[in-house]
């Protein structure tokens, strides 16, 4: 049976075969004359594209110039565009500069400007008040134009200019000013060089000053000059005095004061601070009399009392002693009416005298001595004072007006200047009298010592129990 289905398989495999080798010949077949057209229209094509390679080549060669010229156009283009940029930067730039250049000349003008109105005189700044005003607009409003600024900068430069050419010669200028009396007059200014006269129209004349806070005033110079002023006015020339100091001269004459006045400016603590300085002086004065005048003894007095009493010679000795001016003479009068007592009771006796004369030489001196201190210490109160009434015055007025400010600080400055006045020749002068009187003390004390001394040395026969004691102890 296997035998049978073997041969029968192989039998099916060789039919099957047969069937595919007639199939594979038929495919070949198609196939090669597939082959045969594409080989065919392979050849077309090509003998086209060589027919169409030429022109097609020449239309490139073209194109391909077109491009190149349209490259270097680009190019061109380019280069122009750059430097178009770089012309309009550096444009720009020159721009910047010019206007920085423009910004800087209109502040060194703007300084100018300030400048020349502060070295203006204040009766032109009346004059040119209007041009002034325009100026600092020009210089403060932010809204005006760069042009504008500019063009108001270039006035200023030739109204500098113009006033510097008016100065050389002279010029005048109607205006307002303040006369002696208080009372501002109309009239006519003249300006020559730095010096600057006035004529009112009611006949005063004299130099302004620059003392108002508006208007300046004029000093009359007194005749001849006030009728060359007037005639310089009216004329236009003639001989006009100068003042070599600018004005400095009259301004300083108008800030002097008399001793009243500035005793004045001291407020309240002016005033105790003169009451000590009266009382104090006062006394210094009579403690200068009272120890001053007090008589010491001639060298050989002690000594002649001394020698009177060794002789035995009391009430010669005592009207001796008493007749010795000064207190020196009073104690050596009191110890030789007690000779004839013990060491220590003289010594007692002597001692009492110099208490006794010690407080009249010192008295009234610890007066000066208060004064020397007090007196500053009221000038510092009269500082403080006149600070707080300053400041009170800085709330109302502000710090602009420094007249207003002025009375605060005088107060201030004039009481501590009177303080010091006082207590310096008051700390001087109770120095020295205090040295003097301790001087007439010591001299006392010597002069006690040396009578004791020289009386204990050449004592014999009256208290000789005493006497001898006192040697033994000395």
């Amino acid at each position: 049976m296997k035998s049978i289905a073997l041969f029968l398989g192989i039998v099916a495999a060789v039919a099957g075969l047969s069937a595919d080798t007639s199939s594979f010949d038929r495919a070949r077949s198609s196939a090669e004359a597939d082959l045969r057209d594409a080989l065919e229209r392979l050849s077309a094509l090509r003998d086209e594209i060589k027919e169409q390679k030429v022109p097609l080549s020449r239309e490139m060669n073209t194109l391909q110039a077109a491009l190149r010229e349209k490259r270097r156009a680009v190019e061109r283009a380019e280069r122009r565009r750059d430097t178009h940029d770089m012309d309009l930067n550096q444009l720009r730039q020159n721009v910047e500069q010019r206007q920085d250049e423009i910004d800087y000349v209109s502040n060194l003008v703007a300084e100018y400007a300030r400048v020349l109105e502060i070295r203006m005189d204040l009766a032109e700044q009346q004059y040119h008040a209007d041009f002034l005003q325009r100026m600092t607009e020009a210089a403060e409003e932010p809204e005006i134009s760069r042009t504008e600024r500019l063009l108001r900068m270039v006035d200023v430069t030739e109204m500098g200019v113009s006033r510097m050419t008016q100065l050389v010669g002279g010029y005048t200028f109607p205006g307002r000013a303040v006369a002696p009396s208080g009372m501002v007059e109309p009239g006519t200014y003249v300006v020559l060089g730095p010096t600057v006269f006035f004529a009112s129209e009611t006949g005063g004349s004299g130099l302004a000053l620059p003392l108002g806070a508006a208007d300046p005033n004029y000093a009359p110079l007194g005749d001849p000059f006030d009728a060359q002023i007037n005639e310089l006015v009216r004329e236009g020339r003639g001989f006009a005095p100068l003042d070599p100091t600018l004005g400095d001269a009259f301004a300083i004459a108008e800030t002097k004061e008399t001793f009243w006045e500035h005793i004045q400016k001291g407020g309240i603590w002016i005033w105790p601070i003169l009451t000590f300085a009266v009382l104090a002086f006062g006394t210094s004065l009579f403690k200068i009399f009272e120890i001053y005048r007090v008589k010491m003894p001639r060298p050989g007095s002690l000594h002649e009392v001394l020698t009177l009493l060794e002789q035995g010679k009391d009430r010669e000795a005592l009207q001796f002693a008493e007749s010795i001016p000064g207190p020196v003479g009073r104690m050596l009068a009191d110890g030789a009416a007690h000779a004839d007592e013990s060491k220590e009771l003289v010594e007692e006796v002597l001692y009492e005298r110099m208490l006794e004369v010690q407080p009249k030489l010192e008295r009234l001196l610890p007066f000066i001595a208060v004064t020397a201190a007090t007196a500053p210490l009221m000038g510092l109160l009269g500082t403080v004072t006149g600070m707080i009434n300053t400041f009170k015055l800085i709330t109302i007025f502000g710090t602009g007006d420094a007249k207003a400010l002025s009375s605060g600080i005088s107060e201030a400055l004039v009481t501590t200047e009177f303080g010091l006045i006082v207590a310096i020749p008051s700390l001087i002068l109770h120095a020295l009298l205090s040295r003097r009187a301790q001087g007439v003390m010591a001299d006392m004390e010597r002069m006690a010592v040396a009578f004791v001394n020289g009386l204990t040395r050449n004592s014999n026969g009256k208290g000789a129990e005493a006497s001898g004691s006192d040697t033994e102890n000395s």
